[in-house]
């Protein structure tokens, strides 16, 4: 399995590199879709649907609201409703989620609010990192620095937590992480987004706000890894997939960036960074 993971892995990071920076916006949007639209289809598992046509069906619903929600990608006004919709709705799931610090988790999936629940995530996630991507004032040093800081926390909070963690985060949900994960991830979202400022011959004010986003980039980049993992116990299995050897579905890899990026993106642009 390690070695399968360390392969999987070598392979796949050059090749998403290569991608960010490479690949021509309609390619790259293109990509981005692909991914989403697997990550859809595993969605549909999680939701509790395991009929190919069913899964079939709201992959292609995903992407047809990818699709059709493009052409209105350039509005302003639209692109903040849907980030804010999309960030409400991460903030509730938050609350939703350590509610079960107190109660256990429900026996049964609600197939269709989970499915629900999907659009959010699914279409949040793109239009964020295609937002990020594309647009000018941003480009693909911020997506690489969107991804050290959801690696970089992700990779703080694996050993500090085995090394120190004693008090489990939210049992019922991740028996795996703990509050001293947490700290380490907060630590290193700190230390990466003031590298990060540096990189980006920020103003102190401007280094301040990017290191605030960055903090709340992490800390939703935790309730992501949770809210998949609350869809799979809910649902009883161990992996969205097997599409990555060694590493499990799509979604098994982008959880966490599923909340993070469009914190990130909406971050940089209401702090005008």
């Amino acid at each position: 399995m390690l070695k399968q993971r360390i392969i999987t892995a070598l392979l796949l990071a050059p090749l998403i590199i290569w991608g960010i920076f490479a690949l021509s916006k309609p390619a790259f949007n293109l990509a981005l879709a692909v991914v989403l639209g697997l990550a859809a289809w595993e969605w549909a598992q999680l939701a509790g649907w395991k009929n190919t046509v069913y899964r079939t069906c709201y992959t292609l619903l995903i992407l047809f609201l990818l699709y059709g929600m493009s052409y209105v990608a350039h509005q302003t006004q639209v692109i903040t409703i849907l980030f804010i919709i999309v960030l409400v709705w991460w903030t509730l799931k938050l609350v939703h989620l350590f509610s079960y610090r107190y109660r256990d988790l429900p026996k049964e999936v609600h197939t269709f609010t989970a499915l629900l629940s999907g659009l959010p995530v699914l279409i949040g996630t793109y239009f964020a990192l295609a937002l990020l991507r594309n647009t000018p004032d941003y480009g693909p040093a911020h997506i690489m620095m969107l991804m050290l800081l959801v690696w970089g926390a992700d990779t703080a909070a694996y050993f500090v937590g085995r090394r120190f963690g004693k008090n489990k985060l939210l049992l019922a949900v991740s028996p795996g992480k703990s509050w001293e994960g947490v700290w380490g991830a907060l630590v290193a979202s700190v230390l990466l987004s003031l590298l990060g400022g540096f990189y980006f011959e920020l103003t102190n004010t401007q280094l301040l706000l990017f290191m605030l986003v960055g903090l709340l980039t992490v800390v939703f980049s935790i309730v992501g890894d949770l809210n998949e993992s609350y869809y799979k116990r809910r649902v009883g299995i161990k992996d969205s997939g097997k599409i990555l050897p060694g590493h499990g579905g799509i979604l098994d890899r982008i959880d966490s960036l599923t909340a993070a990026a469009p914190v990130y993106y909406f971050g940089l642009v209401m702090s005008h960074i």
